[in-house]
């Protein structure tokens, strides 16, 4: 059986989420389409060494066991750093080659007269009850998209040029749908 590229982005976001909640590691996800609707799709996971780094190294061993089209389809690297006196370990995952957006599960793409508007619409993964107080604004993933030409709306404020940010918070993950949306001029 063949695993298609969005099953692997879908499974390897699942998998990377399941590892996120538990607080110690973040994930991003970015997204560069260009102007005939193909994307290029790189996963990232980032921990503080000495409190998660182990729990970082199995999950990525972990992914690349369970999802072997990760072995053929993506590049994959790791990498330390240090900043403010602690040292990180990033995990990345990088398509070696673009795939419609719209096989990215839950994405729409409409290109329309020169402009572009892109969705994202994300499932639950948490019941409105398991979020509590100050975990509500728990940041677990960001996802950073790059479009065809600059952007004129989108549902966030983290938008530069062609290039949008959105933090994607326990809060929105336990909403029924939630989209992410960006519109280019």
């Amino acid at each position: 059986m063949v695993i298609k590229s969005q099953q692997t982005a879908s499974i390897l976001a699942v998998v990377l989420s399941i590892a996120i909640f538990s607080g110690c590691i973040q994930s991003t996800q970015e997204i560069v389409i260009d102007e005939g609707g193909m994307a290029q799709v790189n996963f990232s996971a980032i921990a503080d060494k000495s409190q998660a780094g182990s729990e970082l190294d199995q999950l990525s061993w972990q992914v690349q066991q369970l999802i072997p089209e990760l072995n053929t389809n993506y590049d994959s690297s790791s990498r330390t750093f240090e900043e403010d006196y602690t040292e990180y370990i990033v995990y990345e995952w990088t398509a070696k080659d673009k795939v419609p957006v719209t096989d990215i599960r839950g994405a729409t793409w409409k290109a329309e007269d020169g402009s572009y508007e892109f969705g994202l619409h994300l499932d639950p993964m948490f019941s409105p009850e398991e979020i509590v107080g100050a975990d509500r604004n728990e940041v677990v993933m960001t996802i950073t998209l790059t479009m065809p030409d600059e952007i004129i709306i989108a549902n966030t404020p983290f938008v530069k040029g062609d290039t949008v940010r959105w933090q994607i918070t326990k809060e929105l993950l336990s909403q029924n749908n939630t989209v992410l949306m960006a519109k280019t001029g």
